[in-house]
């Protein structure tokens, strides 16, 4: 083989090694626009130092994937668009075969520094980052960069009003140590989508601030920087409903059927069981509620406290039974009864205003319930002292007994004094029954109005970061 034919091998395996494949137009105003001289991504996209980039921020929110309430965060799914324009970027599409839009990098060109501040994630704290999103770049220099995020960020929670609640919770965004008169960071209107709404919470309104704020200057711990700030603001409502259903209405049902113990006989064997189970079924029903309602300490929930005092009021009246069991059926005479007033009032005036037995119906109750002899006063018995009278059809003048006038011309044998002490303590302990009963009914209906009206005075939403939603 001659020199020659060797060098004409060589020749063409070089040209076949170096060979280069046709650019497409957009690929051209790519080259054009990076390999730019003295172009750098880490400069400002401006030619004046003392001009500013107008960085402009639409955030659009369509779902919310949890709203945590005890931890207090919010995590949501968003559109988020930012837009600025950079002089460098611009070029003529007649030249490039009218390619007016090419596609490119967040590495390859300046994109600005934005910070949500209140995320509670580092992977979020960034909003812009070679991993996430891409550019679309026009002739004239317009930059618009598209980023899905998904984000965690702080939402403080108050439960004051749960479940009538009102939550408010904020995006701020803010450029990362860059002056206001380096770069102006500007939250545009949002737009969100209506189905955003979950099982538990719905969207009111969405509204945006834009401000300066001076943050402290950390390298020298001297100066403040003038910073532009963009915070969106969401209100979301809760649906009352489940919780309704679910902790009120049971609560309510229990202690009502705790309450109508009072109405059980006191010789009832399953008087005190039925308020022990009550108050056990609360018990458990309490363990519910401590996994339902957030956590709070500063202000706890109207709701809770009502639950609370509801507990106390049904444990109470367990204590109030077996007092009233012990009175009817004590063994000792209360001391009460040697007052006049007291045995009026609650053997005859109380009584009759409960629409309950008096002390005398129950004495002759008593009497005709023994098969103790019912008979007619003899006229001879008028002559008789006022404690004695003769029966008539009587065995024998000696066998007179001792008996009581109840009516007009009718008479029933006296009952013994133990008798009477237990017919005395039964009607009292009644009486005691209907008038506690009565009290837990106020207390309980008073406390269900009281919770309304405290429920019915909920201002709503506020925030120190959005004051006016």
């Amino acid at each position: 083989m001659s020199i020659g034919a060797l060098f004409g091998i060589v020749l063409i395996g070089s040209i076949g090694t170096h060979a280069q494949f046709p650019l497409s137009e957009e690929g051209r105003v790519r080259n054009f626009l990076l390999n730019q001289a003295n172009y750098s991504s880490r400069n400002r996209p401006v030619f004046n130092s003392n001009d500013t980039v107008e960085v402009t921020l639409e955030f659009s929110l369509y779902a919310m994937i949890d709203l945590n309430e005890k931890d207090e965060f919010i995590t949501t799914a968003s559109w988020c668009i930012v837009a600025w324009n950079d002089p460098r970027l611009r070029w003529d599409p007649k030249e490039y075969d009218g390619v007016d839009l090419v596609i490119m990098y967040t590495d390859e060109i300046w994109t600005p520094k934005i910070l949500l501040s209140n995320s509670v994630s580092p992977e979020s704290a960034g909003v812009i980052s070679p991993n996430r999103g891409s550019i679309l770049l026009t002739s004239n220099g317009s930059v618009n960069l598209g980023i899905a995020l998904i984000v965690s960020t702080y939402c403080r929670i108050s439960i004051r009003f749960f479940p009538f609640d009102y939550q408010v919770c904020h995006f701020s965004f803010i450029p990362d140590n860059q002056f206001t008169s380096q770069v102006s960071l500007t939250l545009r209107e949002t737009v969100y989508q209506p189905p955003i709404d979950t099982n538990e919470w719905s969207l009111v309104n969405v509204s945006e601030y834009n401000s300066n704020v001076l943050v402290l200057n950390y390298p020298d711990n001297r100066h403040r920087l003038n910073i532009s700030t963009g915070t969106l603001c969401i209100r979301f409502k809760r649906d009352p409903r489940y919780y309704l259903l679910l902790l009120v209405l049971p609560s309510v049902l229990l202690s009502l059927l705790a309450f109508v113990t009072f109405r059980a006989p006191t010789d009832s064997g399953e008087r005190i069981s039925l308020g022990v189970s009550m108050v056990l079924g609360l018990t458990v029903f309490q363990l519910v509620v401590l996994d339902t309602l957030p956590a709070a300490s500063k202000d706890p929930p109207i709701l809770g406290k009502f639950l609370q005092i509801n507990f106390a009021l049904t444990c109470l009246a367990v204590p109030l039974s077996v007092a009233n069991i012990n009175i009817a059926y004590g063994d000792n005479k209360l001391p009460m009864m040697k007052w006049a007033w007291f045995r009026r009032m609650f053997l005859e005036t109380l009584p009759r205003s409960l629409e309950l037995p008096t002390y005398k119906e129950r004495v002759r109750k008593k009497s005709t319930s023994d098969g103790r002899p019912m008979c007619r006063v003899s006229d001879e018995a008028a002559a008789m002292q006022p404690n004695t009278q003769a029966v008539e059809g009587a065995p024998g003048r000696n066998q007179v007994q001792r008996i009581s006038t109840i009516s007009t011309g009718t008479v029933y044998e006296e009952l013994s004094s133990s008798e009477k002490a237990k017919l005395e303590a039964r009607t009292v302990a009644l009486v005691l029954d209907r008038l506690v009963h009565g009290l837990f009914l106020v207390a309980f209906i008073s406390l269900l109005v009281g919770m309304s009206v405290a429920l019915l005075q909920n201002p709503g939403a506020s925030s120190i970061e959005c004051p006016s939603i």
